[in-house]
This record gives C-alpha cells, sequence and structure tokens, in this order.
C-alpha cells in the first residue's frame, strides 16, 4: 500500500533566514553610521562603532548572514518549488512528476547535518530528499532505506563472497574485516559498533564510532555511503552479534 507524506512548512529553516536577514541589517547600520544615517539609532550610534566589539560584529555579521540563509535556511527556498506530496510504494517513489525506481537506485547518502537524502541513480544522477519538508521524517526515512537496502544488498553480499572490497565511501569492507583511512580493523579485534550524535552550536553530528582493541575511531555517518546496506553486513560477521 502506498504510504502518502505531505509537504510541510520548515519553520527551522525559516528562522534561520530571518536571522541571516537581521545580520545583514545590523551590518548596513553599522556601515552607514559615519555618514549619520541611523538605522537603528537606540542601538547603533557613533559611540557602539567605536567601541572595541563593534569590529567583530562587523567582521561576523556577513559570514553569518550567508551561513544562515545558504546553508541552513536553504531548504526554505527549496520549498517554494516542492510539490506537495510525496508517494512511497514497494517499487520506487514519486515526488510530483518525478518517479524513482528503488531498483535504479545505485548509491543512498543521509547528510545529517542537513537531514537531506541523496538517491544517485544509474544515469548518474542525483535525487536530493529534504527530509524537513516532510511529514513523519522519520519514517520516510526509514522506508526509503529499507528498499535500497534490499536492492543493493544481494549484489554486496555476492562481491564480499567473491573476495572483493566494497567500498561504503568513508569505510571498506572486505572478508577480513573494515577499512578505515587505510587501515584494516580486523573482525576479531572489534569490540562494539554504535551510533553517536554529537551538538555543537547549531548543528548535530552523527558519527558511528568503532572500538576495536582498545582504540576508538569516530567517523562521520554523513560520509558513508548505503549506511543501511554497510550495518546489515556488519551484523552479520561482527563477533558480538
Amino acid at each position: 500500500m502506498p504510504i502518502r507524506h505531505a509537504r510541510i512548512f520548515p519553520r527551522y529553516a525559516f528562522y534561520c533566514v530571518l536571522g541571516g536577514l537581521a545580520a545583514i541589517y545590523v551590518f548596513c547600520a553599522m556601515m552607514l553610521v559615519p555618514a549619520k544615517i541611523y538605522i537603528l539609532p537606540y542601538l547603533i550610534t557613533p559611540d557602539f562603532v567605536r567601541y572595541q566589539g563593534a569590529f567583530f560584529v562587523l567582521v561576523l555579521a556577513i559570514p553569518a548572514a550567508i551561513y544562515l540563509i545558504c546553508w541552513k535556511g536553504s531548504d526554505f527556498f527549496a520549498w517554494w518549488r516542492t510539490p506537495e506530496a510525496l508517494t512511497v510504494d514497494t517499487r520506487g517513489l514519486q515526488v510530483g512528476t518525478k518517479t524513482i525506481a528503488f531498483a535504479d537506485v545505485t548509491l543512498l547518502r543521509h547528510r545529517h547535518n542537513r537531514n537531506h537524502l541523496l538517491l544517485t541513480i544509474r544515469n548518474g544522477r542525483t535525487q536530493r530528499l529534504r527530509l524537513d519538508l516532510w511529514d513523519d521524517a522519520s519514517g520516510l526515512v526509514a522506508e526509503v532505506e529499507d528498499a535500497v537496502s534490499e536492492v543493493l544488498r544481494h549484489e554486496v553480499e555476492q562481491r564480499l563472497h567473491a573476495g572483493d572490497t566494497v567500498a561504503f565511501g568513508a569505510l571498506e569492507l572486505s572478508a577480513e574485516g573494515l577499512l578505515h583511512k587505510g587501515q584494516l580493523i580486523a573482525w576479531s579485534s572489534i569490540d562494539t559498533i554504535r551510533t553517536q550524535s554529537d551538538a555543537e552550536d547549531m548543528d548535530v553530528d552523527e558519527h558511528l564510532v568503532i572500538v576495536a582493541n582498545g582504540k576508538t575511531r569516530k567517523v562521520d555517518r554523513s560520509k558513508i555511503d548505503n549506511e543501511p546496506v554497510l550495518i546489515a553486513c556488519l551484523m552479520q560477521r561482527l563477533p558480538s552479534a
């Protein structure tokens, strides 16, 4: 049975855009003070501009505005041209008039720091799903990842049994173990593998934490390709699984 996801308004991205515009407004207010034009008369005055800390406000205002508007607020601009509904069924997903068959997906990457899901199709094109634009985003991720994993896992297992090393972006998988930055982590040496969320300012980074021989490695999950397939393969091979 097809599952329908309705488009929702990205409030967080909208507030980021407003914050970026406010930073630009403050920058303009400070630049106009020497011309004796005060667009923020109660906050930006000649005395404030001469204050030592005003220099840092001036320097940081534009980079902060670019970050908030172009990076954190990009979903707000995409919302205007996003169809009103997305439908997922066993064969693929449909976004407006565009249909993507799961059988045609060769690579899946979840950009956790932006909450975007990237699907690379066999023709080389990439479809970006901005998850914050859809209701039940966690359910949507699970539906797409499960379907794509089901398609790709059989091929990956065949390659592993044939002795190949399969790349998953920041990690590689072989019959002997995991490869991270060119170093082999043997299956027998792995103690635990888990996910971890690290919050820093406005961003939340997701990591795959690998503990082997008492050493901890943290891998950015946004740099792992086909992570659901990788996790499924790991569960079959880890000594503790």
